[in-house]
């Protein structure tokens, strides 16, 4: 039995351009649940512009019975995939009897690398209705973040691993794991080096911001930079009737601190930029509220952050948006590859993350 694409609950943004539906960013994919025997797939990608460091890796996930939601993903997956093919045929699910499960697919690394596809999906067996533990409809998340929110580096280890995709794991991050712990709906608009002034530079070399690929250019469409791989004119991204968020949680800066350096005009563009997008945020998403956070790798900005809400909440004070300090990661709690949190400190963030998302 050949499944279409809507068939199957999907999960983050998604491009379809020629027959394939593209998920490119972190955590994004989708799942089904079927009665039978076997599950196959076919998907694409761009191997030949990645090294094996930066290739495509999903995540697939078997559970048994019906349960689609969060709270029903492993903490493991059955196995992962790295696509080195330009078409990479799978076998998902595999058993010699009949069962009743639900299979996952995950984007694990991020959409600054290799990029991946759906082509097609055959099942041997029959589809079933999937179901959820609760009534209630799902509060929906958004995240816009960098690479703390892509939960890059988070099964690596610093001053031993340097960054690869197989370290990449959203579903140890942060956004994520509050997603989880709130039963929520989750996507991820998340790009490793981003910023709002400037991308991540050498302060100790570097004199210049890396402008390039900031996120107010990049978070307003679908995939901006598949669209530009696959010479597409970028297609604005428009949540109705597909993912029209509850709460947007916004974590950028961290690699704007590298740039603004205490500098204060370069400080004050930070602010001005921060507090931009949230209004673009809240022009698209207008009863959604907004959630501001910093700190984890580093809390030089942390205040400019809170400064950048009250200037928003200055305009539109009927909007909810609040400002979240996160701490400094602590080595004690480990420090992952390149820097990056560990699955400790990202737990710590998430639990204080939910704790405010629980009283908006």
């Amino acid at each position: 039995m050949k499944l279409s694409f809507d068939n199957l609950i999907w999960s983050g943004r998604y491009l379809d351009n020629e027959g394939i539906r593209y998920f490119d960013y972190s955590a994004s994919g989708f799942c089904f649940v079927m009665k039978g025997k076997k599950a196959q797939a076919t998907f694409v990608s761009d191997p030949d512009g990645w090294s094996e460091e930066n290739k495509a890796v999903l995540g697939v996930f078997i559970t048994e019975g019906t349960d689609t939601s969060i709270g029903a993903i492993p903490e493991e997956p059955d196995f992962r995939l790295t696509l080195r093919e330009a078409e990479t045929r799978c076998t998902l699910f595999e058993s010699d009897v009949e069962k009743t499960v639900t299979v996952r697919v995950m984007k694990f690394s991020e959409a600054a690398f290799g990029y991946a596809g759906l082509k097609n999906i055959e099942i041997d067996g029959k589809l079933q209705t999937s179901t959820l533990i609760s009534t209630e409809q799902p509060l929906k998340l958004e995240f816009i973040g960098d690479s703390i929110t892509c939960g890059y580096g988070v099964e690596g280890i610093w001053e031993k691993d340097t960054f690869t995709t197989q370290q990449e794991r959203p579903d140890k991050a942060y956004a994520f794991l509050t997603a989880k712990a709130l039963g929520a709906e989750i996507q991820l608009c998340s790009w490793s080096g981003i910023g709002l002034t400037s991308n991540y530079v050498d302060p100790e070399t570097v004199n210049l911001p890396e402008t390039h690929w900031l996120m107010q250019a990049t978070w307003p469409y679908t995939d901006k930079s598949l669209s530009l791989r696959l010479e597409l004119e970028p297609e604005v991204w428009k949540p109705e009737g597909r993912f029209e968020p509850d709460i947007v949680v916004i974590n950028l800066g961290t690699n704007d601190i590298s740039w603004v350096r205490g500098i204060e005009d370069r400080r004050l563009n930070y602010v001005a930029q921060l507090r931009h997008l949230m209004e673009a945020v809240h022009r698209r998403s207008p009863r959604a509220k907004i959630v501001c956070c910093l700190g984890i790798m580093g809390e030089a900005l942390n205040a400019s952050v809170a400064e950048a809400v009250a200037l928003f909440k200055k305009d539109f004070p009927k909007v909810t948006a609040e400002f979240l300090s996160f701490t400094e990661q602590k080595p004690e709690d480990g420090i992952g590859a390149d820097w990056h949190p560990s699955p400790v400190t990202h737990k710590k963030a998430a639990e204080l993350l939910t704790a405010l998302i629980g009283k908006l």
